[in-house]
C-alpha cells in the first residue's frame, strides 16, 4: 500500500474540529468511573473515549504500543477543547488522539510495505493488520463529520485489505450490497473456495468498525469451516451513509436476501452474530426472518433494559451517547431527547421478546451487571426461543470468560448450521 495516501491525508493541521466537540451535549463530555461498560472498555476519569484495553488486546494490538500512545496524549502541553479531558487536544498534532494513533499505525504500514516488497507474506500480513487496528483506534469513536476519523477509516480499511491479500490461510471478498440507492461494502471471509460454506453475518456495536472483528474468524469460525460476513451498522464505517432508524435491521435484512447472489456461501445455512447494538439487530431478525436464519448469537445485546428505563440509559458514558446521536443523525446527544428517540429500539416495546417462542435457536452471552445488557435481558433473549440458552458471566476474570464464551459460540454455530 502506498505511503503517499497516508501522507496526503494526514499533515499536521490545527483547523479541524476536535472530536469531543462535534456533537453538542448539555452535559460534560468527561467520563467518571461510575459505571463500567463491561467487555467494551473502561470509563476512566479524565478521558472522553473508553479505553478498550481488553478488546484491543483481543484484536491483536500490542499493549506496549497502547500505553506509549496514551502516555503521549496524557503529557501533551498543546491546547485542549476541555482542559480536564486528556484526549481533547485540538488539531492534528502532538497529543491529539488521531495524530498519535496514526503515527503508530504508519510505522506498521511502512513495515508492511517493506515486507511485501521482499516477498515476506507472513510478516507483511501481520504488519498491515497491526496498522489496520491502530488506524481504527485513531478513528474511534467514528463520528460522521469528524474529518480526522474519516481519514483514519480509509487507511484502516486499506490496511485491512492489504493484510488479507498476504494471508495464505483465508480469502477475502468485498461484497457490495445495493441498499437505498447506495452500495454497502461488506467483507466476506472464506476459509477457502473449494466448497460453499455456511456463513455467519457478524456486526459489532455502534462504535465498532467491521475490520476489528477478524480474530473471531481466524480463531473460531475458520477452523470450523464457517465463512464470516462482516457488516458495519447503519451510520458507521462503510454504512455511514445509512441512517440508523427504528427499523434497525433493514440493512441487514437486505444483506440476507442479497446473499442468494453470492456464489461462495450456502444461503440455506445463514446465522447471525451481533455484539451490543449488533445484537439488537441480530435478535430482531430472528423474529423477522424465521425461514432464512438458522441461528442467532447475541453478545451483550442492547435489547431491553437500556431503552426501557431512563435511569439505565443515563448510565451510558458520553462517548456512547455521541455515537448514538451520530448514527441516528440527531444533532444533540443530551440524555433526555436522545432517550425518547431510542425507546422504540427496545425489542420489548416492539412486542418481539414477549411474543410466543420462536423455533430459531438463540444464544445470549453477557455479564450479569452489564450496563447495556443485564442478567434479565440475557434470560429474556434465551426464553424467546424453544432452543434458547444464556451464558451469564458472573465471575472474574471477566474477559477470559468472555473469550471462552466465543469458543462456545463457534461450537453452537457449527451444531445449528449443520442441522
Amino acid at each position: 500500500m502506498s505511503e503517499n495516501l497516508s501522507e496526503k491525508l494526514f499533515t499536521q493541521k490545527s483547523n479541524v474540529q476536535e472530536t469531543s466537540t462535534i456533537i453538542p451535549n448539555s452535559n460534560s463530555k468527561k467520563n467518571h468511573k461510575l459505571h463500567d461498560v463491561i467487555m467494551d472498555g473502561e470509563s476512566r476519569d479524565g478521558w472522553y473515549r473508553l479505553l478498550k484495553f481488553m478488546l484491543w488486546a483481543w484484536q491483536g494490538v500490542d499493549m506496549i504500543d497502547c500505553y506509549d500512545v496514551l502516555a503521549r496524549i496524557s503529557v501533551s502541553k498543546n491546547e485542549r477543547s476541555h482542559a480536564d479531558i486528556l484526549d481533547s487536544v485540538i488539531g492534528f498534532r502532538s497529543g491529539n488522539w488521531s495524530y498519535e494513533w496514526t503515527q503508530k499505525a504508519m510505522s506498521y504500514q511502512k513495515k508492511g510495505n517493506d515486507f511485501a516488497q521482499q516477498g515476506l507474506d507472513i510478516l507483511a500480513k501481520e504488519a498491515y493488520y497491526s496498522a489496520s487496528q491502530l488506524y481504527s483506534i485513531a478513528s474511534y469513536p467514528h463520528l460522521k463529520t469528524d474529518e480526522l476519523s474519516i481519514q483514519a477509516q480509509v487507511l484502516a480499511f486499506n490496511s485491512y485489505r492489504e493484510s488479507c491479500k498476504h494471508n495464505q490461510d483465508m480469502i477475502l471478498k468485498e461484497i457490495k450490497v445495493p441498499f437505498e440507492g447506495k452500495q454497502i461494502s461488506c467483507y466476506l471471509h472464506l476459509p477457502h473456495t473449494d466448497d460453499i460454506h455456511p456463513v455467519v453475518i457478524v456486526s459489532g456495536g455502534l462504535d465498532t468498525l467491521q475490520c476489528e472483528l477478524f480474530p473471531l474468524f481466524e480463531q473460531q469460525l475458520a477452523p470450523a469451516g464457517i465463512a464470516m460476513l462482516t457488516v458495519d451498522l447503519p451510520g458507521i464505517g462503510h454504512s455511514s451513509g445509512v441512517k440508523l432508524e427504528q427499523d434497525s435491521s433493514n440493512l441487514h435484512q437486505a444483506i440476507i436476501h442479497y446473499l442468494k447472489e453470492v456464489p461462495w456461501v450456502d444461503h440455506s445455512r445463514i446465522a447471525l452474530m451481533g455484539m451490543r447494538f449488533g445484537g439488537n439487530v441480530a435478535t430482531r431478525l430472528a423474529f423477522l426472518e424465521p425461514n432464512t436464519v438458522k441461528s442467532v448469537i447475541a453478545v451483550g445485546a442492547a435489547v431491553g433494559s437500556i431503552f426501557d428505563k431512563l435511569d439505565n440509559f443515563k448510565k451510558l458514558p458520553p462517548v456512547l451517547l455521541d455515537c448514538i446521536a451520530s448514527r441516528t443523525q440527531i444533532e444533540r446527544s443530551d440524555v433526555q431527547s436522545l432517550y425518547q428517540y431510542c425507546v422504540p429500539f427496545s425489542l420489548i416495546k416492539q412486542g418481539l421478546l414477549h411474543r410466543r417462542r420462536i423455533e430459531i435457536p438463540l444464544l445470549s452471552i453477557g455479564h450479569k451487571n452489564d450496563v447495556m445488557c443485564n442478567e434479565a435481558d440475557l434470560k429474556l433473549i434465551a426464553r424467546a426461543s424453544y432452543e434458547g440458552e444464556s451464558r451469564i458471566i458472573d465471575k472474574a476474570p471477566i474477559f477470559e470468560s468472555y473469550l471462552n464464551s466465543l469458543s462456545y459460540s463457534a461450537q453452537w454455530l457449527t451444531r445449528h448450521l449443520q442441522e
